[in-house]
């Protein structure tokens, strides 16, 4: 081999670990802020965490479920499953924090949205 030569599938291999580490649903260790109890945003990216309702925050409750997701957030790495897009642009994602998904019993009883959906059937 000649020196400074690297074969084609090691500069494949090196690239495409370069490119799934970087891959927008692997990424950790993100700096999150609740916005409301179902709500972060991670930077400029507003994230809505899939399967999880709590109250607005101008509805009861809404404070204590916001508070409640930004000390869950505040627990360890925070890493993102992104699942496409919600209706008001916001990405949707299973987030992660310390390798445990964020889920309802996290954020406490549901409310908003999902709860008037229930009760509508």
């Amino acid at each position: 081999m000649r020196p400074g030569f690297v074969p084609a599938w090691v500069a494949g291999l090196a690239l495409g670990l370069v490119l799934m580490l970087d891959a927008p649903g692997a990424r950790a260790d993100l700096r999150c802020r609740a916005v409301d109890g179902d709500t972060i945003r991670c930077g400029s990216e507003r994230i809505r965490l899939r399967g999880v309702y709590a109250p607005e925050m101008s509805e009861p409750g809404g404070a204590e479920a916001r508070a409640r997701l930004q000390r869950r957030l505040d627990e360890g790495e925070v890493r993102l499953d992104r699942r496409g897009r919600d209706r008001y642009g916001r990405t949707r994602a299973d987030v992660y924090v310390g390798g445990a998904r964020i889920e309802q019993r996290d954020i406490g009883p549901k409310g908003g949205r999902g709860v008037r959906a229930q009760r509508s059937r």
